[in-house]
């Protein structure tokens, strides 16, 4: 992305890697057949606060959620009084489970839009990156969040003005399925205000190619070799055999809870597929709040490169539609 901020000092760690295979996501991170892992940008170190100014007038500040493993969020505040009651929006940031954070220039610029387009409070979670980190690290951290939200502190940092009674929980790409595998397992904590889901091309996969993925001019933003390359580096160790029909890859579509659910994807997406019969599945289950939003013209991460598109307005306008109905 042409907004990612870069460093001149990459971070070299070691990771154990299968297979002996050297990998390169969007030059962003590289991995050597033995297990080294050069990242050129550092995606852990946010600063305390992000003062608001003319061009991002929502004010946000990065909170700690649990020091036993670096878990941060950044929470952004929408330009609205404070007396009132806020929904509260749970956001988790793409990247193929391997890159980023809220402290990104795209990210925080689209929770900055999200918190304003439906006068919401956010919380953009920072969950820990693969392939340091191999999943289930991420859901693992995404629990974490939500149960924080129970905690004393959490009503300091958001306020008395967030209404836990109406929870949105938000993901695009690995953040989509990162929410999904969380709602499908018995591990979370209870979410008796959670009204609804909003799965922005949610990044599943299989063995088993889609007829999109086949189309695939691997010319995209996402292709089908970034998209096996990010499994590679995301799927647990213990996965046997090392396939993309691990269950992390293809959470059931039973898993999400019957509440509301958006779905979003793009025309020109590679997984656009996977959106679709995802939706398809969710209604024959008998799930009658679940809507599908195509943008034909659009591909993988449409929302990100630029914060005036069309598609973007668009975009935050269905999903202030969305939230407004609780």
């Amino acid at each position: 992305m042409e907004s990612t901020p870069r460093i001149e000092q990459t971070s070299t760690t070691k990771a154990m890697m299968y297979p002996a295979v050297e990998i390169d996501v969007w030059c962003l991170i590289q991995v050597q057949p033995d297990g080294t892992v050069t990242r050129v940008v550092d995606f852990d170190h946010p600063p305390l606060f992000v003062p608001a100014s003319a061009s991002d007038p929502v004010p946000s500040v990065d909170v700690t959620l649990d020091p036993s493993t670096g878990l941060w969020a950044r929470i952004y505040h929408p330009p609205v009084s404070t007396d009132k009651q806020l929904p509260l929006i749970v956001y988790v940031h793409g990247g193929g489970f391997c890159l980023f954070s809220p402290g990104v220039d795209d990210f925080h610029r689209l929770a900055t839009r999200l918190a304003s387009a439906t006068s919401s409070i956010v919380l953009s979670v920072a969950y820990r990156l693969a392939p340091e980190h191999r999943l289930p690290a991420a859901y693992d951290d995404l629990r974490a969040a939500l149960r924080w939200l129970s905690n004393p502190d959490a009503r300091q940092h958001l306020l008395a003005s967030a209404d836990l009674s109406r929870l949105f929980i938000m993901g695009d790409s690995a953040g989509g399925n990162i929410i999904h595998n969380v709602l499908a397992s018995n591990e979370g904590p209870k979410l008796p205000g959670l009204k609804g889901v909003v799965l922005l091309q949610p990044f599943y996969s299989s063995e088993e190619r889609t007829e999109s993925e086949k189309a695939s001019d691997e010319q995209g933003f996402l292709t089908v070799k970034i998209a096996d390359a990010c499994w590679v580096l995301a799927r647990p160790e213990s996965n046997e055999p090392r396939t993309r029909d691990h269950p992390f890859c293809c959470p059931p579509a039973e898993g999400l809870p019957d509440v509301a659910v958006m779905v979003v994807t793009g025309g020109r997406d590679v997984l656009s597929d996977r959106s679709v019969l995802l939706t398809a599945e969710l209604k024959k289950l008998g799930r009658e709040a679940v809507e599908l939003h195509v943008f034909p013209e659009e591909e993988h991460a449409f929302y990100l490169p630029s914060q005036e598109r069309e598609a973007l307005t668009e975009l935050m306008g269905l999903i202030s539609k969305f939230v407004s109905r609780f």
